[in-house]
């Protein structure tokens, strides 16, 4: 499974599960949980100077894809953070369940793009710099919006999130709520985060 990536960057290498749990000393729970979320994982793809006609960039010279087959679909968060943490490359994680795949990179904060049954990656940029934020949009749906750089845009998408899941949470606990001034009190709570939510989706910085 190439990902829609060029021929010329296909890898198919193995890295062991072993291997990286003795290199990088992981602890008798990191490795229990590493080992109850990650089956196998493979090196897929390495998009470079060497494999494709595109120049390093500055800061970026090469870019790995790697498989990880999944154990169950209901993953640890924690231990996909750990592979960005111990595998100092800029990388995409492919991660597989069945016959679904979800591309998920690190910018800061972990970026996870949606599942699908047929996910294609593209290489569009001048350089290797370039390559690196395109396909960081790619899997995040990121788009910038005039005026912010991708690392704003992200730390504005993140605290979206962030306000999102605590609007539905709020949601829910008025829902099953039934005390009157209880009640006013998570609704006052709720108004105050869309409105947030409202000014952060129109550009008003994130503090």
């Amino acid at each position: 499974m190439s990902f829609g990536l060029p021929p010329s960057t296909e890898v198919s290498r193995q890295l062991p599960k072993k291997a990286i749990i003795e290199r990088f000393g992981l602890s008798g729970k990191e490795r229990t949980k590493f080992d109850s979320t990650i089956h196998r994982i493979t090196i897929s793809n390495e998009v470079s100077p060497r494999t494709v006609n595109i120049p390093e960039g500055k800061d970026v010279k090469s870019i790995f894809v790697l498989k990880v087959e999944l154990q169950d679909e209901d993953y640890d968060e924690k231990v996909i953070s750990l592979l960005f943490r111990l595998i100092e490359q800029n990388m995409v994680l492919v991660l597989e369940s069945g016959a679904r795949y979800r591309p998920i990179v690190f910018r800061e904060v972990l970026i996870q793009g949606d599942w699908t049954q047929d996910l294609d990656l593209h290489l569009n940029g001048l350089d290797m710099d370039d390559v690196w934020e395109d396909l960081i949009k790619q899997v995040g749906n990121i788009v910038v919006v005039e005026g912010n750089d991708l690392d704003s845009q992200i730390a504005i998408d993140e605290e979206c999130r962030k306000l999102d899941s605590q609007i539905e949470k709020l949601r829910k606990k008025m829902s099953s709520e039934k005390q009157p001034r209880r009640k006013r009190e998570l609704y006052s709570q709720l108004k105050e985060l869309e409105s947030k939510r409202a000014s952060i989706r129109i550009g008003d910085d994130v503090s």
